[in-house]
């Protein structure tokens, strides 16, 4: 019996080691948890070193430095990855309470050619406390035309910031190469045909045999049909392609509009990426682009991006308009503008926010508006960079913005009401929308999605001590019971 026991624990205990050892066979992140040093890490400026404190696991984590300029810094690894394939980011961050406005994860995947195709981003941090918090983006699907990602931990800051990183994980199905190119196969030489044999003086020679040739095979020209485009709604459960790196055929930025004026990507004005968003203006009358994204009554988001008015600009500026239909048609019922504008004297991108928003009650829908106010009707532009929308969780006593519940000057301008959160807010409150091919967070989930083995196979591993401890008692419950009977057997027998 002692022997089933210890089976038992064998076979649990190899189930355990198996399943840790699929996992694991899915990492694609070297030095996730920053044990070896900075090794396989890389930042787009910033300083990334190795300390010993804080730490979420291991004895070393990532310390990431940076100053305001610019304005976006990230860490970050680069991996071959398989198209239309899983993957999932997520890891630790410790972020200090003021300095940083932003932390999130982004993967943006890259085709044969090294052009970005997409980006996917994760929640930003809710909470800055200087305390380990998980980030991760849920599982999502590379595009068809990825062939390599980039993972990255995005830090947006407009002062000097530290921030603490670990135990991160890129998990999914490892790049496997395409096949070897078959050699091609080898050509028939041709036929040499030998020269006739020189007939004897004075003979009169034959007629000459006609050669019989054989006509080659002319290919047939196959028929080229055109590109068959993306499939475009009119709106989208999230907002997608905020660097503005996919473009439809015509070159502009995919799933974004315009209201007059002209729109474009842009190679030469942006902060990150290879383009940023061009719109031009050559009346007086204000221009915007706009992208449509589904959004829950009463829920909590912000908008932000990097914005740059041009020469002949009077301003550029962010504004939130919803709508009660699901796809953004229809009058808008309330408008919200950021908290600050950029002017032309700027002379530079400037990232601007909308802070907390709540969405009225009725709305299923917003616009995010990125707006160009032109000074008179000579030419003007705006440049646009990095937009984001996302749910957000204010904190107690955190100033929220109310859109007004009409719209005056033509649409121009909203009424707006300023109140502060309620302090029994509960994190989760407001239905998020999510990112591009990101499966929503579990509410109340207290670690990321996909971390490498850290923390989420306790409650399995426990089960199977538990099990083996069960096992084990049962057994020998079982031995000291025959025994007990067989002594009181032979009792009887005396």
């Amino acid at each position: 019996m002692i022997r089933l026991a210890a089976v038992i624990c064998a076979l649990v205990a190899a189930l355990m080691l198996a399943r840790h050892h699929y996992a694991g066979a899915s990492e694609l992140f070297a030095n996730g948890g920053f044990e070896e040093g900075t090794a396989g890490w890389s930042t787009n400026a910033g300083q990334l070193d190795s300390v010993t404190s804080p730490l979420h696991g291991g004895s070393q984590a990532g310390r990431f430095s940076g100053s305001g300029q610019p304005s976006t810094q990230f860490a970050y690894q680069l991996t071959n990855v398989q198209p239309a394939s899983t993957y999932e980011l997520s890891g630790w961050v410790a972020a200090p309470p003021s300095g940083v406005n932003r932390v999130f994860l982004r993967v943006s995947w890259f085709d044969v050619s090294g052009s970005i195709v997409l980006s996917s981003d994760s929640p930003w941090l809710a909470q800055p406390d200087g305390a380990f918090h998980p980030l991760a983006t849920g599982a999502m699907v590379s595009p068809i035309a990825a062939r390599q990602a980039r993972a990255s931990i995005l830090i947006q800051a407009d002062s000097a910031f530290t921030v603490h990183l670990d135990d991160f994980a890129f998990s999914g199905p490892t790049f496997v190469p395409p096949p070897p190119t078959p050699p091609p196969a080898p050509t028939t030489p041709p036929q040499i045909t030998p020269m006739p044999t020189p007939l004897p003086p004075g003979t009169t020679p034959g007629p000459l045999p006609t050669p019989t040739r054989t006509p080659g095979r002319v290919p047939t020209p196959k028929a080229t049909s055109p590109a068959a485009g993306s499939t475009e709604p009119d709106s989208f459960p999230q907002l997608i392609n905020g660097g503005f790196e996919e473009l439809r055929i015509d070159g502009t930025p995919f799933a974004w509009h315009k209201q007059g004026g002209e729109m474009s990507a842009s190679t030469e004005q942006r902060t990150e990426g290879a383009r940023g968003l061009a719109l031009v203006s050559e009346t007086a009358s204000t221009k915007w682009a706009y992208e449509t994204v589904s959004a829950q009554p009463g829920g909590y988001y912000e908008g932000s991006v990097q914005a740059l008015a041009g020469p002949g600009a009077e301003s550029a500026f962010l504004r939130l308009s919803w709508y009660a239909s699901a796809d953004g048609g229809g009058q808008a019922i309330a408008s919200i503008d950021s908290l600050d504008l950029v002017q032309s004297t700027a002379q530079a991108f400037r990232r601007l926010t909308t802070g907390p928003v709540q969405a009225p009650a009725g709305a299923n829908s917003v616009k995010l508006r990125l707006m160009l106010r032109a000074a008179s009707a000579e030419p003007a532009a705006a440049y646009f960079d990095n937009a984001q929308f996302g749910p957000t969780q204010p904190g107690p006593g955190e100033s929220v913005r109310l859109a007004g519940s009409s719209l005056i000057s033509g649409g121009e301008d909203a009424s707006l009401a300023e109140v502060a959160a309620p302090d029994g807010l509960v994190p989760g409150a407001a239905t998020p929308s999510t990112i591009a091919n990101v499966k929503p967070s579990r509410p109340g989930a207290d670690a990321p999605t996909a971390s490498g083995g850290q923390g989420q196979d306790n409650w399995a591993i426990l089960l199977a001590i538990g099990v083996s401890l069960a096992a084990i008692a049962l057994v020998g419950g079982h031995e000291f019971w025959q025994r007990k009977y067989a002594r009181k057997g032979r009792v009887r027998d005396l």
